[in-house]
């Protein structure tokens, strides 16, 4: 009998251990499951035909947050724009244009290990805390509720939680998630949320937000599956919309006919 209590004990001790190890190996490896950055030398030249000039943000000692700054003519306000986990500042300038073509400014920042930003992303405060910084920045030069903060895909996370601690004019958001914390459930339920490292729990976020809110959700989007994070439209408010786009994958949302001509209504109303 103490041999079975003996197995039993020894079963239960390496189970612990792996699952121990499982966790810290969750927490270690996240920035390769979030993040896929292009890197650009800070000499490398941008080629839009938009006028632009390129910004530099210090948050703090280290941490340089580079930007494209693009100018229209009369401009009536700023986009601020966070993208995705991909790529950089150096993108389709059709995503600019759009703002552009409708009298907003745009302003479109890396987060850190991204493009010709500096820094390290270790946890939702390099993240976020970099956006706060930026937005608190531009309203040096823009009038607060004529900014309006734009997310897509990742950057709907970030957008979310700027727009939830300051008061801009609007938040758009682009194939949004629930939150990171439910991703992971999605996946790996078996693990415990506090080793979420960037929880970007947009859910939170929604219920604080006064100013208008618009989604527009893609009807067949394989990356981030709409059944999760349709579930944000639980704390919208009353003037607040939604979209579902049909037929629209993830990728290239910016160039859907249905996207861009409720993004002109919504834009030209203000």
């Amino acid at each position: 009998m103490n041999r079975i209590k003996k197995l039993f004990i020894t079963f239960g001790a390496t189970l612990l251990f792996a699952y121990i190890g499982v966790c810290g190996y969750f927490y270690l490896i996240q920035n390769s499951i979030i993040f896929r950055p292009s890197q650009l030398n800070e000499n490398e030249p941008y080629r839009y035909e938009f006028s632009f000039e390129e910004r530099w943000f210090e948050p703090e000692d280290g941490v340089r947050i580079h930007a494209i700054h693009a100018f229209t003519d009369s401009a009536k306000g700023l986009a601020i724009y966070f993208h995705g986990n991909r790529g950089s500042n150096r993108t389709n300038p059709a995503k600019i244009e759009l703002f552009l073509n409708n009298g907003y400014d745009v302003l479109y920042p890396d987060y850190r290990e991204y493009g010709k930003s500096t820094g390290q992303l270790w946890n939702e405060e390099d993240l976020v805390g970099d956006m706060k910084f930026v937005f608190n920045e531009m309203k040096k030069e823009y009038e607060e509720g004529n900014i309006v903060l734009m997310g897509y895909s990742l950057g709907t996370g970030v957008a979310a939680q700027v727009a939830a601690a300051n008061d801009p004019g609007m938040l758009i958001m682009w194939t949004p998630y629930y939150s990171m914390v439910d991703m992971k459930d999605a996946q790996f339920a078996f693990l415990p949320d506090f080793l979420v490292r960037f929880p970007l729990r947009t859910d939170l976020a929604l219920q604080k937000i006064e100013e208008p809110v618009y989604i527009f959700y893609a009807g067949e989007d394989q990356v981030l599956p709409i059944e999760r994070s349709l579930r944000l439209t639980e704390f919208l408010k009353e003037g607040d919309e939604y979209f579902v786009l049909e037929n629209q994958g993830h990728g290239w949302i910016y160039g859907n006919q249905e996207l861009i001509r409720e993004m002109n209504e919504i834009l030209s109303v203000n």
